[in-house]
């Protein structure tokens, strides 16, 4: 406190763990026991929706919790009550976050890039498909997944594309799971085509 410390926040894994493994949520709450009357301690590691992180301060005791990778997979899931179903789509929250970003511009388009794979890395990355080959580039998701972090990928326009073109292949272009906003864009969208869309757009990129 003499220092300026306002609260203290405590990642409840080892550090040989990293993003992988249960927290200790037990440790944690000793550490809430001991230092709680000294000052706010605030615990993270692995929170991915309203319910857990409720859970965790009411076992904890502690004063609040942080999230980090739930929150940029889908921060719909921290709403209480939840949402519509509808919203968790990836489609959904990708585009809720691309007009937040064209409103409220990050420092660079990787920010996005890197979000947006946050965001769709459950459905182009699928960790439990035990027949999901991540090298396998005949796989449309193997594809989309590493042409979101291509260079000439970097404007919000084509952002939105990609959004489209993951519809387009995902869904075949089912009408009921379109997003209103780009459902002009769902049936012509092709890799080519947001490629291409970078040099249309070029000199009017966000960064």
């Amino acid at each position: 406190r003499s220092a300026g410390v306002d609260y203290v926040a405590i990642h409840c894994r080892h550090r040989i763990d990293k993003h992988n493994g249960n927290a200790d949520w037990e440790s944690g709450g000793k550490i809430v026991a001991a230092l709680s009357s000294e000052m706010p301690i605030v615990l993270n590691g692995g929170i991915n929706d309203h319910e857990h992180a409720t859970s965790v301060v009411e076992q904890t005791k502690c004063h609040a919790v942080m999230a980090a990778i739930g929150y940029l997979r889908n921060h719909r899931l921290f709403e209480a009550p939840s949402p519509i179903p509808t919203y968790f789509q990836p489609q959904h929250l990708a585009l809720e976050y691309l007009d937040l970003a064209e409103k409220h511009p990050p420092p660079s388009y990787l920010y996005i890039q890197k979000h947006l794979r946050w965001i769709f890395r459950g459905v182009l990355q699928p960790e439990n498909d035990t027949s999901f080959d991540k090298f396998d580039y005949s796989d449309w998701r193997v594809k989309l997944w590493t042409f979101l972090v291509r260079p000439y990928v970097r404007s919000i326009e084509q952002f939105r594309m990609f959004v489209a073109l993951y519809v387009q292949l995902s869904y075949g272009g089912n009408d009921d799971l379109v997003p209103e906003s780009i459902r002009h864009l769902v049936q012509d969208v092709s890799f080519g085509s947001v490629k291409k869309a970078g040099k249309r757009t070029k000199g009017d990129y966000i960064w």
